[in-house]
């Protein structure tokens, strides 16, 4: 880029009506980023990315800092930290206001922190009995605000469970009663140890606001050595660490390096796919570690908040659902994704062809020299491709169906991989139908039960969280959320609003039948 179509594209960002004196500075900053010199990638890489094979997710040519950042805050509440000038905390109000002072120098991909913590196991310690359920309330009705107004990014996301605790049961009330689309949250659920009245209560939420997503907790955490958090949108990674970068493959692009037929995509497409997309992401790694400084002078490292060996990468897919298409259709089979036993078939083989070939690779400064696997959740600008392994939008099969035929995937990505599944608001009927669902999902294999209620102003666009009215004060000038953009180009690009909304109506089907 010139340094005249440089001027030229900051002026017209300073003279964009639609975007805050703070989202313009952003704006100004990442326009400056995404003018630097390209990757000097192979050229192998360097074409696979020109091509669209692989996307760079909009992340820098000179990563300076990591994508995804878990800071230990565990860690921080008990010793304090002596770059914030902040003495360990003794009681609730110092340790949300620590919390808050410590999110601002968190960084990530979006200059917000995707990860504010374990809130209920943070919190929960500073508890006193003397305090009541609703000055409690109010308490954490004001750091959340708070956080909404800080970090007003919907990919900050939050965390609760497995256990109960009152800080998690008021942090439910309160998420229900403002249902901010910031910060996102997810309950670790996990069977024996979460009550069956929190379940309910989770389900309750989810009918009040979409929120929280649901992990498999039993699943996931035997995947990470320690503990783990769920952030951004779903990305499950580890805590004290995060993941360097994430890059994607463009499955249904993907096709085209085959000669159309499923054999040789198998032996041959995986592989040489795998190969380019680990050249790359290792080229990326290799700088923001051994040349951008991050992991040696920021005090979140020197504090012992992070540790160079808990950080991996996310090897991210997209577009499953239209590769498998291609392959079908080249075979002369009219099966399609999503709804036929032959495709879904194929589909499991080749999201277990790729992660064997992604296990076969080792990658410098990635916790067990290995990357993680991911089924990207898309963004704002695809047309061509579904989201990661999702069925398409508007062939969603009912619920049940939908979890029965992709619950089979949710084993192969332990970076995370998430389902969106979009019911009728006549749920708040029957919200035990909702606990069902959830409950049959999790033990039918899902790694993370995610539900839209079609009439909530909070609507789920990838795996972040956008309200419906604040889509149209954008529309009609600045919005504060600085996510809320690219919910708008989510409806307007990915019609994402054309989800099929499905009445659950094998809710009275035990639960030892679903299999």
């Amino acid at each position: 880029m010139s340094l005249e179509s440089l001027q030229q594209q900051a002026m017209s960002l300073i003279q964009n009506p639609s975007l805050t004196p703070q989202q313009k500075q952003l704006a100004l900053y990442q326009t400056l980023e995404a003018a630097l010199p390209a990757c000097s990638y192979s050229p192998a890489v360097a074409e696979a990315v020109e091509q669209g094979l692989l996307h760079e997710m909009f992340e820098s040519a000179a990563p300076f800092k990591p994508r995804y950042l878990l800071p230990d805050y565990q860690k921080a509440l008990q010793l304090g930290s002596e770059y914030l000038e902040l003495a360990a905390p003794s009681n609730l109000d110092e340790a949300i206001q620590f919390l808050l002072v410590l999110y601002q120098s968190v960084p990530s991909v979006t200059t917000y922190p995707v990860f504010v913590g374990h809130i209920d196991q943070l919190l929960e310690p500073f508890v006193s009995d003397q305090l009541t359920d609703q000055q409690l309330d109010d308490k954490i009705r004001r750091f959340w605000q708070a956080i909404d107004r800080t970090l007003p990014d919907s990919f900050v996301h939050a965390n609760l469970g497995p256990a109960d605790s009152r800080i998690g049961r008021s942090v439910l009330r309160v998420d229900a009663q403002l249902a901010q689309s910031v910060p996102n949250l997810t309950f670790r659920y996990q069977e024996g140890v979460t009550p069956a009245d929190l379940l309910s209560q989770l389900s309750d939420n989810i009918v009040a606001c979409n929120k929280p997503h649901i992990a498999n907790h039993q699943m996931i955490s035997r995947d990470f050595d320690g503990d783990y958090g769920q952030v951004s949108c779903y990305n499950s990674l580890p805590i004290g660490g995060g993941a360097h970068t994430m890059m994607r493959l463009n499955l249904r692009q993907s096709f085209f390096q085959c000669d159309g037929s499923i054999d040789d995509y198998l032996a041959n497409t995986v592989p040489h796919c795998t190969s380019l997309m680990v050249e790359a992401m290792s080229h990326r790694i290799d700088f923001l570690v051994e040349r951008s400084g991050f992991y040696q002078g920021n005090f979140l490292a020197t504090e012992g908040l992070i540790s160079l060996d808990r950080f991996s990468a996310m090897f991210g897919i997209y577009g499953l659902a239209e590769l498998v298409n291609q392959l079908l259709e080249a075979k002369g089979s009219h099966s399609r994704y999503g709804h036929d036993e032959e495709a879904m078939v194929l589909a499991e083989q080749i999201v277990a062809a790729y992660q064997q070939q992604l296990r076969q690779h080792r990658v410098k400064h990635c916790q067990g020299e290995r990357l993680m696997f991911h089924s990207q959740s898309g963004i704002s600008s695809d047309s061509e491709e579904t989201a990661g392994t999702r069925i398409p939008i508007g062939e969603e099969p009912d619920a049940v169906s939908y979890i029965r035929r992709c619950a089979r995937l949710h084993r192969y990505f332990d970076a995370g991989i998430s389902d969106i599944f979009v019911v009728e608001p006549t749920i708040a009927n029957n919200p035990s139908a909702l606990t069902r669902l959830i409950r049959g999902g999790l033990q039918l294999g899902l790694r993370c039960f995610t539900a839209n209620v079609s009439n909530n102003d909070l609507v789920r666009i990838t795996g972040y969280l956008v309200k419906r009215s604040d889509i149209d004060k954008l529309r009609q000038g600045a919005e504060r959320h600085q996510s809320t953009v690219l919910g708008a180009e989510a409806v307007d690009v990915a019609k994402i609003l054309d989800r099929r909304a499905r009445i659950i109506s094998h809710e009275t089907v035990p639960l030892e039948q679903w299999r």
